[in-house]
């Protein structure tokens, strides 16, 4: 698979020196990294929702042109939204995006997650978006019938097929008229996603089985405790619906959902017709609870690193509030995770960094600058494409960073 950079001229840059890219093309597939809205040193720009939308917009239209493709070649797009105590009700701040994609993607547009985030790198900023194209290869849309409906008329889909790769939306537990189902109740609406990710996969000819990466986003306010214990209720439903050996997951805390009431989202990467390898280091960190999951997938030579923590082997914290140990053994596990199978940071093309930032001390990009004076010593030359945002928690307390990567392995 043949692998080529893209650094678009004058494009936005970060506020210190990183290797990090904008995107990567990898054969057929088109790999854009978080898109923010900012200058060449880092400063925000745009005081609304709508500009910064469509300054990002513009950016990841750079991208998509470098690498050889359009807005009608993106297959999924993650939008992360900042919801605090200053900014809108969630509902509006998705209406306001999707008013100023709408402008920039006809149907059928691309398989959508909306997750609310806590915060971003800079302060000022309201959202971050990054993307998936397929270029070239054939592809269709996934729209089971009698799905879910977002209910505003933008034209995502559920889910894409390309090739032997299917890319399923962020699944909701919602009606065809938008609204949602099971209210508080996050069993029903675990159970829901689930079903909801089930029929996108069927529609492809494929199932649970065969998805590789699977992200959890859940609503969870309390603390302590109470924070696992959630966690591993959650986890008992979703696995009634997982296979043994289960994918590579990554589970977060966030904000308020645009609906309310709404308390889980879930989305996934699946691959039919060839043969997989479970990576799972001897030793490595390990759950709280015996679960499924798995630390990482290698399918020909794509590799998938699930979501790594700072923990042991009973899924207790390491190194709880110091986030630059946290840092360096999250990027040790990823390592061993890549090392198992094959590959090496060199090889990550997209890396998914998930932070929680308490406020102390330091502003918040202060408190990214001293993160990723951490996370850029581990970065190769020729970085991978990111996306850093900031999130309400995970799974386990005191823990401050959970990462997340896909590799390509030359040959």
């Amino acid at each position: 698979m043949s692998k080529s950079r893209i650094m678009p001229a004058g494009h936005w840059d970060w506020s210190m020196p990183v290797t990090l890219s904008q995107g990567w093309r990898l054969g057929d597939l088109v790999v854009v990294g978080g898109q923010i809205s900012s200058d060449d040193k880092g400063r925000t720009v745009g005081g609304d929702i709508e500009t910064q939308t469509r300054n990002i917009m513009e950016f990841i239209g750079r991208v998509l042109h470098e690498a050889g493709a359009d807005f009608g070649d993106i297959v999924k797009q993650n939008v992360y939204y900042v919801v605090d105590e200053e900014s809108p009700p969630a509902a509006e701040i998705v209406r306001r995006i999707d008013a100023v994609q709408a402008e920039y993607f006809s149907a059928p547009g691309p398989v959508t997650t909306e997750t609310p985030v806590s915060g971003l790198a800079y302060e000022g900023l309201f959202l971050e978006i990054d993307a998936f194209a397929v270029v070239g290869a054939e592809k269709r849309p996934l729209m089971p019938e009698g799905h879910w409906s977002r209910g505003n008329g933008i034209a995502c889909v559920q889910g894409w097929q390309a090739g032997d790769w299917v890319f399923v939306g962020g699944q909701r537990s919602l009606n065809g008229d938008g609204s949602l189902r099971g209210a508080g109740d996050i069993a029903a609406q675990t159970r829901n996603c689930f079903n909801g990710m089930a029929a996108v996969l069927a529609e492809a000819g494929a199932s649970m089985d065969d998805l590789l990466r699977l992200n959890t986003y859940y609503r969870h306010e309390s603390r302590g405790d109470d924070v696992t214990d959630f966690w591993e209720a959650l986890t008992r439903v979703r696995m009634e619906h997982l296979p043994n050996p289960g994918p590579a997951g990554t589970g977060l805390r966030v904000k308020d959902f645009s609906n309310p009431g709404e308390l889980i989202q879930l989305e996934g990467i699946a691959h039919l017709g060839q043969e997989r390898r479970r990576i799972m280091p001897q030793g490595h960190w390990d759950w709280s609870m015996p679960v499924p999951f798995s630390q990482g997938w290698r399918v020909g030579n794509v590799v998938f690193a699930g979501g790594q923590i700072s923990a042991d082997q009973k899924g207790r914290t390491v190194g709880p509030g110091d986030i630059a140990r946290q840092t360096e053994n999250v990027f040790e596990s990823l390592i061993a995770v890549l090392k198992e199978a094959g590959a090496e940071m060199s090889d990550v093309v997209k890396l998914n960094t998930y932070y929680q930032y308490d406020g102390a001390g330091v502003s918040p990009t202060e408190y990214w600058e001293k993160m990723t004076e951490v996370r850029r010593r581990y970065f190769p030359p020729l970085g991978p494409a990111a996306t850093a945002v900031r999130v309400d928690g995970y799974a386990f307390e005191d823990l401050l960073i959970e990462v997340e990567a896909i590799a390509v392995v030359d040959g």
